[in-house]
C-alpha cells in the first residue's frame, strides 16, 4: 500500500493580518504601535491638559503666598499704626495733665478772689488771738477794749494789738500776657510759654506772712514769685508798751505788745501755655525775612 505525502501547510490556516504601507501588522508590531500611540497620547495629555493645570496651580500658589505676606505686612502695619495712636493718646493725656497745672483765662479771672480768700483764712483766729493777748495786758488796756471806740483809740495810738492780714495791692500788668522769650526761665522755655505778671502787696504779722507764702503754692495755676521785698511797718511807739509800777520802776509789757506789721511786695507770674494764635504769631516772626 502506498501512502501519499501531504504538506503541513495544507493543514494550517494562515492568519490574515492587515497590511498597510508595506507593513504587516502582526500582534507584535501592533502591540508596539499601540504602545507608541499610548505614549504619544499620554505626552499630548500631559502637554495640553496637565501642564497648563500645573502651571495655573503654581501661579495660584505663588499668588496665595504673596497675598498672605501682604496680609501679614498689613497686619503688622495696622499694629504699628494702632501703637502709634495709643502712644499719641497717652502723650496728649500727659500734655493735658501738664497744661492743667498752668493758668488759663478762667483761673486768671478768679486769681484775685482766690488770693484774697487765702489771706482772709489767716484772720480766722484773729479774735481769739487778741483775747489771748489781752489776758496778759494790764487792766487799763483790757478796759480800753471793752468798747469799740476804746479799742480804736488804742490802735490809733499804739498800733494793732494783733495784726490783720490784708491784700493791699493786686495789679495785673497792663501789657497782659506776653510770650516768654528772654531766657529768664531758661532758653528751652523760650517761645513755649507766656506769663501774666501781677504786682502784689500784702500786709500782716510775721506768722501770717509766712503762712500766706506757704499756701500760695496751693493755688490752682502755676505761680512764680519774683522781686520779693519785705519790710517792717513802723509802729506807733518806737520803744514799745510799758507800765510804771507803784515803786516807780518801768516794766516792759512783753506779752502785751502790738504786733509788728510786715509789708511784703512781690511780682507774681502766672504761667500759661501758648494758644494757636500765639504759635502762628511766633512762626510768622521767625519766618519773616531779616533786614
Amino acid at each position: 500500500m502506498t501512502a501519499d505525502f501531504i504538506p503541513d501547510s495544507e493543514f494550517e490556516n494562515t492568519p490574515n493580518y492587515p497590511t498597510a504601507f508595506g507593513i504587516t501588522f502582526t500582534p507584535t508590531i501592533s502591540g508596539v504601535l499601540l504602545g507608541v500611540l499610548g505614549l504619544l497620547s499620554a505626552g499630548a495629555l500631559i502637554n495640553y491638559l496637565v501642564m497648563p493645570a500645573w502651571e495655573a496651580n503654581q501661579t495660584l500658589s505663588t499668588s496665595v503666598q504673596e497675598k498672605t505676606q501682604q496680609l501679614e505686612q498689613q497686619g503688622a502695619i495696622r499694629k504699628q499704626i494702632q501703637d502709634a495712636k495709643d502712644q499719641l493718646a497717652k502723650a496728649k493725656q500727659k500734655r493735658d495733665q501738664v497744661y492743667g497745672l498752668f493758668a488759663n483765662e478762667k483761673t486768671l479771672n478768679t486769681l484775685l478772689f482766690d488770693l484774697n480768700q487765702l489771706i482772709e483764712r489767716n484772720n480766722a483766729g484773729l479774735l481769739a488771738a487778741r483775747n489771748t493777748k489781752l489776758n496778759a495786758c494790764p487792766v487799763y488796756v483790757r478796759q480800753a477794749f471793752t468798747t469799740p471806740g476804746g479799742a480804736q483809740e488804742f490802735e490809733d495810738r499804739f498800733g494793732k494789738l494783733v495784726a490783720e492780714a490784708k491784700l493791699h495791692r493786686f495789679k495785673p500788668s497792663e501789657t497782659g500776657a506776653i510770650v516768654i522769650n528772654d531766657g529768664s526761665l531758661g532758653t528751652p522755655i523760650d517761645n513755649k510759654l507766656k506769663r501774666q505778671s501781677i504786682d502784689v502787696e500784702i500786709r500782716g504779722n510775721f506768722n501770717q506772712t509766712q503762712s500766706i507764702f506757704r499756701t500760695i503754692e496751693r493755688l490752682q495755676p502755676l505761680i512764680l514769685v519774683r522781686n520779693l521785698n519785705v519790710k517792717v511797718v513802723d509802729n506807733k511807739i518806737a520803744e514799745g508798751l510799758y507800765e510804771i509800777q507803784p515803786d516807780g520802776t518801768i516794766r516792759y509789757l512783753t506779752n502785751c505788745q502790738p504786733d509788728n506789721q510786715i509789708t511784703t511786695t512781690f511780682q507774681m507770674d502766672a504761667l500759661m501755655p501758648l494758644t494757636d494764635v500765639d504759635r502762628k504769631a511766633i512762626q510768622a516772626i521767625q519766618q519773616a525775612p531779616k533786614p
